[in-house]
């Protein structure tokens, strides 16, 4: 059985992680809209359905969700002074402040985000296609090969 003892307010004697630790409802939902089971997993829902979004620590020094996570003013994963070195996940962006340059990270490296052009085979394996955005002269996109 769990215990609730001291200030703050501890649970002790769980018997599992997943075990609800705390949780708050309102008194018409079926279903906690917050939820922190004893392994420190955070879960929400809208009430009236089982937890749909979640936050919890994966490894030392790393939170994880299985869902989306959006940032109403922007999401940097890594600012830096000069080149990243830091060993981060595929898809990670960097921002070098001293620079000025941006870099993503794929195959387990970083790369500099070339200004102005990133180029790839987008339609299957026929057609290279090149897109350039050019600041100075008001172009958002162009295709290099035919009219757009």
């Amino acid at each position: 059985m769990t215990k609730f003892v001291g200030t703050p307010l501890r649970g002790i004697q769980f018997s599992s992680v997943s075990d609800e630790a705390v949780s708050a409802r309102i008194s018409t939902d079926s279903h906690p809209r917050i939820r922190i089971d004893a392994g420190g997993r955070l879960t929400w829902s809208s009430g009236a359905l089982t937890g749909d979004t979640n936050l919890y620590r994966i490894s030392a020094n790393t939170l994880y969700t299985d869902d989306l996570f959006q940032a109403a003013l922007g999401l940097v994963t890594l600012t830096t002074s000069g080149t990243p070195s830091t060993a981060l996940p595929d898809g990670a962006l960097a921002v070098d402040t001293t620079n000025d340059k941006l870099y993503f990270r794929s195959n387990s490296a970083w790369s500099e985000v070339s200004p102005g052009l990133i180029s790839g085979d987008l339609d299957g394996g026929s057609l290279p296609i090149i897109f350039e955005a050019e600041v100075t002269n008001h172009v958002v996109l162009e295709f290099n090969g035919g009219t757009l």
